[in-house]
């Protein structure tokens, strides 16, 4: 008895799998994190949770003020030595600690937050829209 097998290429089984650099599986995965990290972005008015910028696999928060509500740091004036800076004026960050307005679950380092909570739940749901089965 003979028995042959004709299998695909690695890159055509990846490509109906979506699963090629910067595919659909790819960008379903990063709009999936960026939907995910919506209750842990710090938000009193929603400007920097809803300024977010989603690309193929980064998910980017375009405010000047985001840098340190991420590192959860109050930043003063260089010369001022204020929070609220000149115009113009360079800022440092120093060792006082931010407060959020929805913390706990609202805070720094959201996205590192998000994935330590979330990452079952994301991971089956990519592997879900990839074809495949959860394997958490």
């Amino acid at each position: 008895m003979k028995v042959e097998t004709h299998l695909d290429s690695v890159a055509e089984m990846q490509g109906k799998r979506g699963l090629q650099d910067n595919g659909r599986v790819q960008k379903f995965f990063t709009m999936t994190c960026a939907k995910e990290m919506d209750p842990y972005v710090p938000m009193q008015k929603g400007i920097l949770k809803n300024t977010r910028t989603i690309g193929i696999d980064t998910v980017t928060f375009n405010m000047p003020y985001a840098r340190f509500q991420y590192n959860q740091k109050v930043m003063v004036g260089v010369e001022s030595r204020s929070p609220w800076a000149k115009t113009g004026e360079r800022k440092k960050v120093t060792e006082k600690d931010l407060t959020y307005h929805g913390a706990p679950t609202r805070g720094a380092f959201w996205d590192k937050r998000m994935w330590a909570d979330k990452k079952t739940k994301v991971l089956n749901q990519v592997a879900a829209y990839a074809g495949g089965r959860p394997g958490l």
